[in-house]
Formats: structure tokens, sequence, C-alpha cells
């Protein structure tokens, strides 16, 4: 992939440009970001870290011995090295760095951190920086603004992943057929993210066959796939903070039931996306599907119509949400249906919100839904 180092640099110092004026206004000395999450991975431009300090007008990556040097060659911000990985030396380096922007210590958290990983050494130190008179600040809604939606430099990357996921579904549509086992068609899909160098994943990638495709998220189990079984297939690809949801659904041979269901969920899809564009409230797009299934007589879906995919907050497709949708939002759209016992259709292709309305980023989609 063309994206380099430059490119994610410019991004971070634009979003530490915008998370400034937050912070000056919250009086917030620093941000403490955490391994296994997105944003530190943003901000760090590294995946060897342990601790990602972000105060208004620095990055500073903090990493131990194993870490430290790999981090030195990757990161172009301050590297601090821990050598003593113990609460109370990074009590020590913390305060050194953070307390550079004042003598009262303000440390922003992001309480969304964990959900791919977490440490109970770091909920340790939040501690420890507490007993030490450091107050810890919820900045959640705060990244949330900041990290909202993609910038135009970020969408090339964005574009990349949804690619090289739908190479994976193309390499599933050659190679399924019934008798072989999920986990041989899940060691496919990541042979060929990992050749393209997405080596990380944000959830282990799923293949889910027969009955067990009513599961929305079933995991990849040994079982051989069936002649005229379904066959849903769940990607999570991850590259340095930027994620991705790709989901498509296969017959394994031929099927009329399971082909007339995967029929009536592209054209759920198709309906709901013919509302994709910017001021559109995002509401709209989970009504439409699951209103057309319902027509169908088909199950309603027990998740969300859609969500923010590249480690962004928005937008979230729910019946519950008042905003709409903006120019460079970028999201998984995943309408279904699951039939208890017998099996379940998703499909799930990344969407760009463009001036003039959508694109499907997932060319093994956009070749599907626009036959």
């Amino acid at each position: 992939m063309a994206y380099n180092i430059v490119n994610l640099k410019n991004v971070a110092l634009k979003r530490l440009g915008m998370l400034k004026h937050f912070m000056e206004d919250h009086h917030i000395s620093a941000l403490i970001l955490f391994e296994g999450d997105s944003i530190a991975y943003k901000f760090s431009l590294t995946q060897h870290f342990n601790i990602v300090l972000v105060t208004p007008s620095e990055i500073y990556v903090f990493a131990d011995v194993a870490l430290y040097y790999e981090a030195l060659q990757e990161s172009p911000w301050e590297v601090v090295l821990v050598e003593n990985f113990t609460l109370s030396q990074l009590v020590e380096k913390i305060v050194s760095v953070a307390g550079r922007e004042g003598s009262r210590i303000r440390l922003g958290v992001n309480k969304m951190w964990g959900r791919g990983k977490l440490t109970f050494l770091y909920m340790d130190l939040l501690h420890a920086l507490q007993s030490k008179g450091i107050e810890i600040i919820d900045v959640t809604h705060i990244l949330a603004e900041v990290f909202s939606k993609p910038y135009d430099e970020e969408i090339p990357m964005i574009k990349w992943i949804s690619q090289v996921a739908s190479k994976a579904l193309e390499a599933v549509h050659e190679q399924l057929k019934p008798g072989i086992r999920e986990y041989e068609l899940a060691s496919v899909i990541d042979r060929i993210l990992d050749e393209n160098g997405i080596i990380d994943r944000w959830f282990p990638t799923i293949v889910a066959s027969g009955s067990r495709a009513a599961s929305p998220h079933a995991k990849t189990s040994t079982r051989r796939i069936g002649y005229g079984e379904p066959v849903v297939v769940d990607i999570g690809p991850f590259w340095m903070g930027y994620d991705g949801c790709v989901t498509h659904t296969f017959i394994a041979g031929q099927s009329k039931y399971w082909k007339d269901i995967l029929e009536e969920v592209k054209h759920a899809l198709r309906l709901g996306l013919e509302q994709a564009r910017p001021g559109i409230p995002v509401r709209v797009l989970d009504e439409v599907p699951r209103n057309e299934l319902k027509k169908q007589g088909l199950p309603d879906y027990p998740h969300l119509t859609g969500h923010p995919v590249g480690g962004f907050y928005k937008p979230v497709i729910a019946d519950f949400i008042n905003y709409n949708l903006e120019v460079n939002m970028v999201f998984a759209y995943e309408p279904a249906t699951y039939i208890p016992s017998k099996g379940g259709v998703r499909i799930e292709p990344h969407i760009l919100v463009t001036d003039s309305g959508y694109e499907i980023l997932t060319e093994f989609h956009k070749k599907l839904l626009t036959r």
C-alpha cells in the first residue's frame, strides 16, 4: 500500500491540533492511552508501545525494554523507555511528562479502552496515579468529537482495508465447496489478509455454517460444511488503529430456500442504501431494511443495522440515534435475518458517505449489489 508514515504523522498532528482546544478548555494536562486502544495506535504510529501520553503540544510513546527499540524505529515521536516496568516507575515517568503542562495534573482517559484488550496493570496504574493526587477525567466525549469520522487523507487507507477484505471474500467464493471445514475456510481468509499486509484482527475470523449461521457471532469451528448450507463469513481486519468489519453469506452448492432469502436480504440492503446521503437521519437506514424484511415475513435481526469502521465513533445505524449522515462517514452496513435452528443470512459491505450519496468500498459487494 502507498500509505506511509508521513501521511499518518500529518493526520496525527492534525488531530492533535483539534484536540488541543478541547484539552485547554477542560484543563486536561494529558491524555493517557493504553495498548489495545485504536486511538492509541493512531497517535503512537507504532504497534510497539505500552502507553501513549498526549499533551496539548506533544505525543509521547512509553515502551518497556521488550518494545523500546522497535518503537524507536517506527514512531516519529519521543519514545520514553520504562526500564523497570513497575507501577512506581510508570507513575514517576508519567508525572515527569504530564507535569510539564502545569503543577496540577489532570489526566484524561478513554472509557472505551478495553474493547479489544484490558490489562489489570493499567487499572492499578490509574489507582496509583490517583493516590498521588492526580485527577483522572473521562474524556470519551472529547475523543468522540475528535475521532467522529476520518479526514480526507485517511479515506485511501480505509479503501485499502476494504479492498483486502474484498479479496478475501473472492477467495472464499472460489474455494468454498461442501465438505470443507469452517476453520479451513477461515485460514484461507487469514492468509489473504496476511499476504496483503494486514496481520492483526479486530476479532478472530468467523466462519459459521448450517444451523450455526443462525447465531450472529458464532465462533469458527471444526465442522464440515454441508451441501446447500448457508455459510456466514465475517472478517475483522485491523491495521494501525484502523479496523474493518466485512461480512457475506455464501451457499455451499445449491439451495433455492437460502438463495431466495439471500436475495431478500440483498434487496432490503439496497433499499436502505438508496437513502444514504449527507443530511439523512441515520435511523432511516435502520428502519428501511427492517421494515422490508418484516414485510417479507422474515425474522428481525438482534443487532445494529450498521456501525462505524476505521476506529471512529460515527455513524451508529440504529433507530435510537438522532444525528444525520455526514460526508466522509464510513460504516459497515449489515441488514440480516436469522432462522432459529436452520441458519441465517447477513451481508455487510463498507459504505462511504460522499457529497452526492454513497460509495460501496468492498468491491465484492459493489459488483454484487449493483447488478
